[in-house]
C-alpha cells in the first residue's frame, strides 16, 4: 500500500513506448543539470579572476566565449555519437567498443563519480539558497552548525528519488515547470538587461579598484583556474547521448535536436549572464550570488527578481535529476556487460532502473554527510571526471570512423578529433588547477571503481566457467533418463543452459517423466529469446514453456504458475530450484537471489515440495571428478 501510494501503479512492459519522452519533456529531464550551471558558472569564473585584481574581471567574457566554443564542439561531437549509437552511446559504450575494456571502465568510473557529485553539488547549492531565503530553517547553528542543512539536503534527495521512481514520463512532467521557468526568467534577464544597457538605462555597480595585480605566469594560472571553473557549465552535456532509448521515435533524431537546443540555451544564457556581470561590474559576494546581483540590477526588487531567485533555487535542486536518469542507465549497461551486480539491470514497476536510482541516492547522501553539505567543499571535486570521459568518448569515435570508413567519415573524424583534443586539454587544465583542492580524491575514486568493475567481472566469469557443462553429450541424453513412478507434477525454473541446468533436467525427468515442465519467467524478453535459441540448438527433449511477466517480476508469476498446475487434492507439485553457492559471502550481493525469494514464497503452500539443487562454485564436485 505504501509503495503504491508513493510510486503509483506499475507499468506493463507493453506500455514502454508510452513512457518515452517527447522533446518538450526530454529537455527538462536531461538538460536541467547543464542549464542550471548558469546559476554558478559565471560566479566560478569571477571567483578565480578577482585573485588577480579588479582589472582581471575583464577576462570573464573571453573565458565565457572559450567555454561556449568548447560547448559547441562537444555538442556537435555528441550529436554524431547519438546517430552512431541509437541504443545509447554514452562514454562507456563508445570507449569500450572502440578503445577496449580498460578505457571503457575508466570512462564509466569517471562518469559515475561525476553523477554522484552532480547530485551532491546541486542539492547543496539548492539547500544554501533555501537557507539564505529562510534563515530560521538553519536552527541552532551554534550547537549544531550543519545538522539542518544536511537534513534539508537529504530530504531534497529523497524527493527527487521518489519523483524518478515514479517513472520517466511522470518525472518529466514534474521537472518541466521549474526548468522552463528558469529558462524564461534567466533568458528574459539577459534580453531586458542588454536592452536597458544599450538604452543607457542600466545602473552599474561602482567599478572595483585596488587588490593584487598579477602578470605573466601568475595571471595565466589564474585565467586557467577561471576557465576550469567556467567549464563546470558543461557537466551534464553527455546525459542525452546516454539516454537515447528514452526518447520517442525517431530516437536519434529527437535526441540530437534536444542536444542542440540544450547547447544553444546554455550558450546563450552563459554568455548573456557573463556579459551583464561585466558591464555591471558585479563581483562575488558572501550574501548574494552573482546571478542574484544581476537580477536585482535588471529586474529591481519586484516580482520578477524573486521569481528568478525561486526558479534558480528550484532548478539547482532539480539539476540532480540529470544524474538520476544517467546513472541508472549507465549502471544497467555495466551490469549487462558483467562489470556491476546484475541487480542493476532490473527495471522496477515503473519501467525505471530502480536499483540504480536507489544506489545513487545512497551514494549522494553519503557524500553530503561526509562533506557536511558545504558547496565550497564539493565544488573542487566537480567536473573532473566528466571531461576525462568526454575525451575518451570522442577518441573512441575517431577510432570508429577510421575503422568503418562510412561516407563522410573524414569530416566526422575531424570533428570528433577536434573535440577529443579540446576536451583533453581541458581535462589537463582541470586536473592541474584543482588537484590540491580535491581533484585527487576523484582520481582515487575512479581507480577504486575500475578495480571493483574488474573484480565483479572476474567473479561472473568464474561462475560461468564452473557452470559450463562438463560433458557436451550430457544435455542431448537427458531424454533417455530413468522413469520415476512418483505421482507429482515437476516444475523446473530455467534462466540459462549450463551444467546446473543439466543436473536439474536429469532430476526432473527422473521424478516425473510424463508430467515435467521446464519453465522460464519472461521478466527479461531479450534473455528469454536467447534462452529459447540455446534450448533449440541443444535439442533438449523437454519443451520450454515461457510464462509472461508484464511487470518484469519473477516471484509472483512463478508462484501463480505453480498454483495453476495442481490437478486435484491428492496431487503434489515438486518445484526444482537450481542455485549455486558462492565461495565468499560478499559474492551473494552480485546475484539476484531469485531462488531464495521463490523458496520463501512457496514455503506457505502445503502441497508444494521444493527441491533445491545447490552447485558450489569453487569446489570440485564428485561428478566433475568423474
Amino acid at each position: 500500500m505504501i509503495k503504491r501510494a508513493l510510486l503509483g501503479h506499475p507499468v506493463a512492459t507493453a506500455e514502454e513506448m508510452q513512457e518515452r519522452l517527447p522533446k518538450k519533456f526530454a529537455l527538462p529531464v536531461f538538460a536541467s543539470d547543464a542549464i542550471s550551471s548558469t546559476a554558478y558558472a559565471t560566479e566560478e569564473i569571477l571567483l578565480a579572476l578577482v585573485l588577480a585584481g579588479a582589472a582581471a574581471a575583464a577576462f570573464s567574457i573571453y573565458i565565457a566565449i572559450a567555454v561556449v566554443v568548447l560547448l559547441v564542439f562537444v555538442a556537435l561531437s555528441y550529436q554524431q555519437t547519438v546517430h552512431a549509437y541509437p541504443n545509447g552511446g554514452g562514454s562507456y559504450v563508445v570507449s569500450r567498443e572502440n578503445l577496449g575494456l580498460l578505457p571503457g571502465a575508466a570512462a564509466a568510473g569517471s562518469l559515475m563519480v561525476d553523477y554522484v557529485m552532480t547530485v551532491a553539488v546541486s542539492v547543496a547549492s539548492g539547500a544554501a539558497a533555501i537557507l539564505a531565503a529562510f534563515p530560521s530553517l538553519a536552527g541552532d547553528t551554534a550547537a549544531h552548525p550543519d545538522r539542518n542543512r544536511i537534513l534539508i539536503c537529504i530530504g531534497l534527495i529523497i524527493l527527487v528519488t521518489l519523483a524518478n521512481l515514479r517513472g520517466v514520463r511522470e518525472s518529466g512532467r514534474f521537472f518541466a515547470l521549474p526548468t522552463f521557468a528558469f529558462i524564461l526568467l534567466c533568458g528574459g534577464l539577459v534580453l531586458v538587461g542588454l536592452v536597458r544597457w544599450i538604452a543607457g538605462d542600466l545602473e552599474a555597480h561602482p567599478a572595483a579598484t585596488g587588490g593584487a595585480t598579477l602578470q605573466g605566469m601568475a595571471l595565466l594560472w589564474i585565467v586557467l583556474r577561471a576557465f576550469s571553473g567556467g567549464c563546470s557549465a558543461m557537466t551534464g552535456t553527455e546525459a542525452i547521448s546516454n539516454a537515447v532509448p528514452a526518447f520517442k521515435p525517431p530516437e536519434s533524431k529527437n535526441a540530437s535536436i534536444t542536444l542542440g537546443i540544450m547547447a544553444a540555451v546554455l550558450g546563450f544564457l552563459l554568455l548573456g549572464v557573463t556579459a551583464l556581470g561585466q558591464v555591471l561590474h558585479v563581483t562575488p559576494q558572501e550574501e548574494n550570488t552573482v546571478l542574484g546581483q544581476i537580477g536585482h540590477a535588471v529586474y529591481g526588487g519586484g516580482f520578477f527578481y524573486y521569481a528568478l531567485q525561486i526558479s534558480t533555487m528550484a532548478i539547482l535542486v532539480l539539476a540532480a535529476n540529470t544524474s538520476f536518469t544517467g546513472f541508472p542507465r549507465l549502471a544497467s549497461v555495466l551490469a549487462r556487460d558483467g562489470l556491476m551486480p546484475r541487480q542493476f539491470m532490473n527495471r522496477g514497476d515503473k519501467l525505471v532502473f530502480s536499483n540504480g536510482i536507489i544506489g545513487l541516492m545512497v551514494a549522494a547522501i553519503a557524500i553530503l554527510v561526509i562533506f557536511r553539505a558545504k558547496t565550497h567543499s564539493l565544488i573542487p571535486l566537480y567536473a573532473v571526471g566528466v571531461f576525462s570521459s568526454f575525451t575518451l568518448s570522442q577518441s573512441g569515435m575517431v577510432v570508429r570512423w577510421f575503422r568503418l570508413r562510412t561516407p563522410g567519415w573524414r569530416r566526422r573524424a575531424v570533428m570528433n578529433g577536434v573535440g577529443a583534443l579540446l576536451t583533453g586539454v581541458v581535462t589537463a587544465v582541470v586536473l592541474v588547477t584543482k588537484f590540491t583542492h580535491g581533484a585527487y580524491i576523484v582520481l582515487i575514486a575512479v581507480v577504486v571503481l575500475i578495480g571493483a568493475f574488474y573484480t565483479v567481472r572476474r567473479h561472473y566469469q568464474r561462475v560461468a566457467r564452473y557452470l559450463e557443462p562438463q560433458n557436451e553429450d550430457q544435455l542431448e541424453r537427458l531424454g533417455q533418463l530413468a522413469v520415476s513412478r512418483l505421482r507429482t507434477t515437476v516444475v523446473l525454473f530455467v534462466s540459462q543452459v549450463n551444467e546446473l541446468t543439466a543436473r536439474s533436467l536429469a532430476l526432473g525427468r527422473g521424478l516425473s517423466p510424463d508430467d515435467f515442465h521446464a519453465t522460464t519467467i519472461a521478466s527479461d524478453p531479450e534473455r528469454v529469446k536467447a534462452l529459447q535459441r540455446t534450448w533449440a540448438e541443444m535439442e533438449i527433449d523437454v519443451p520450454l514453456l515461457v510464462v509472461d511477466s508484464p511487470y518484469r517480476e519473477f516471484t509472483r508469476p512463478a508462484v501463480e504458475y505453480v498454483r495453476s498446475l495442481r490437478p486435484g487434492p491428492k496431487h503434489t507439485v515438486t518445484v526444482i530450484i537450481p542455485e549455486f553457492v558462492v565461495e565468499h559471502w560478499w559474492e551473494n550481493f552480485l546475484h539476484n537471489q531469485n531462488a531464495l525469494r521463490l523458496k520463501a514464497a512457496l514455503l506457505g503452500v502445503p502441497w508444494v515440495v521444493v527441491v533445491s539443487i545447490p552447485f558450489h562454485i569453487g569446489v570440485q564436485t564428485e561428478s566433475q571428478d568423474e
